[in-house]
Parts: structure tokens; C-alpha cells; sequence
């Protein structure tokens, strides 16, 4: 085993001295071409090899650097490939939604839809009771949303944010889903020109699954689309 060299005690700097050797390095890079044996001689300290020459530090440095990237990537074409699946339904859903004869029609084919293309397991649709006159059928009435609840969603839980994503508290189950409703995050799109008329509501079993990171503008358009659709079912007040 390769004996660990001791770590020889620092000469403490002020922070400008240390700054000025910093700024020196930076703008002199040929200064270890002409001092080569530098690069032999600093020892860095590292938690489990005791010390570490300048360019291991480096050599780290850069694998450490590679991998972020590599994460990043994966992240980004993971996200693209999620947004192409949503275009994909949500393009083939537009006309088949636009058939439908009530909210119930409606709400049935948009949890269909997104069960079986996009693997989300619930998919509520909520409107604001306080806006509605009247409904076309009576069994569209169980989507309405007392006031005081569509109230404490926007403000308390979306924020007064158009979306909101992330992982579902108790509280938010309660005003928003069922208790049957096994999923553990959400997604929350506010629907009319100023959000007022309901609200959309995504909810997955991935407790990670809807995040702050995912673009929203699929689903921010699929809303805007059922907004227009619902005046065909529902008599709004002016």
C-alpha cells in the first residue's frame, strides 16, 4: 500500500493576498509550463486519500464536471421525450374531447386518455360554483367547486399562479381529490382569460413525478381548449 504522504502545515493568507495569487494564476497560464515541478510538489487535501497532487484535483475536477453534464442531459431528454408523448395525445385528444355532449363525457375521456398514453392515473376538472348559472345536465353539477374551496386552492395552494406542480399534501387531497386517489403529486392549471372559471387537475403516483423543472405549456393549452368547451355544457355568469 502506497504510504500517504503527510500534509505539511498551510501558511495562512489574508483573503487578498489569497485573491491576487488566484487572479496571477488565472491570467498567467503558462506559469506551471515554466514551473513544472509545482505540479509535483502542491499537495491538496482529500478526504479519503489524505492529500491529492494538483492535477488529480484536476483530473476530478473534470470527471465531476462530465457527469453533471451527463446528468443533464438525461434530464433534458427525458423532459423532451415526455413533452413529444403529451403532444402526441393531446393532439389526437382536441377532436374526440370536442364531441363530447357534457363536462361528464369530457372529464371520463380526459382520465381515459391520460391513463392509458401518458400513465397518469387521475385527472379531475373542478369549476368555480360562484361563475356558474346553470348546467345542461344536472349530473354535471358534481364537478362544481364551492367558492370558498376553489378560493383557498388558488390562493393558498397554487399561489395565484396559473400552474403549480409538486408533491401533494394531505390538505390538497382533501380539497381536490378523493381519498381513493392513490398519487402522491400534482399538477394544477387554473382555467379561464384570469383563471376564474375552474381549475384542471393532474395527479400521479410518482411522488417526484410533477416538479417545478416540467414545462407546463402543453397542459397549460390543453386547459385553455376545455375552458372554451365548457360554455357549450355550462352558462357562465357575465
Amino acid at each position: 500500500m502506497e504510504e500517504q504522504k503527510p500534509i505539511r502545515p498551510q501558511k495562512k493568507l489574508k483573503l487578498s493576498q489569497e485573491d491576487e495569487i488566484a487572479r496571477y494564476l488565472i491570467e498567467n497560464p503558462a506559469f506551471f509550463i515554466r514551473h513544472p515541478e509545482v505540479l509535483d510538489q502542491v499537495q491538496l487535501p482529500h478526504p479519503e486519500k489524505g492529500s491529492i497532487s494538483l492535477l488529480e484535483a484536476q483530473q476530478k475536477r473534470l470527471k465531476d464536471q462530465v457527469r453533471q453534464l451527463t446528468m443533464r442531459m438525461h434530464d433534458v431528454n427525458s423532459i423532451a421525450s415526455y413533452n413529444a408523448n403529451i403532444f402526441r395525445t393531446f393532439f389526437g385528444l382536441y377532436n374526440d374531447l370536442y364531441q363530447c355532449g357534457s363536462v361528464r363525457e369530457l372529464v371520463d375521456l380526459l382520465n381515459e386518455s391520460c391513463r392509458a398514453s401518458l400513465f397518469i392515473p387521475v385527472t379531475h376538472l373542478w369549476i368555480n360554483a360562484q361563475k356558474v348559472v346553470d348546467c345542461n345536465s344536472p349530473a354535471d353539477s358534481q364537478y362544481l367547486m364551492p367558492i370558498e374551496d376553489f378560493s383557498s386552492v388558488c390562493v393558498d395552494i397554487m399561489k395565484r399562479q396559473k400552474v403549480s406542480m409538486g408533491r401533494l399534501a394531505e390538505h390538497e387531497r382533501r380539497l381536490i381529490f378523493t381519498d381513493d386517489d392513490m398519487i402522491y403529486s400534482r399538477a394544477l392549471v387554473r382555467m379561464g382569460e384570469y383563471g376564474e372559471l375552474g381549475i384542471l387537475a393532474f395527479g400521479h403516483t410518482d411522488a417526484n413525478h410533477y416538479r417545478d423543472s416540467l414545462d407546463s405549456f402543453f397542459i397549460e393549452q390543453l386547459a385553455d381548449y376545455i375552458a372554451l368547451l365548457l360554455h357549450r355544457f355550462i352558462r357562465f355568469a357575465q
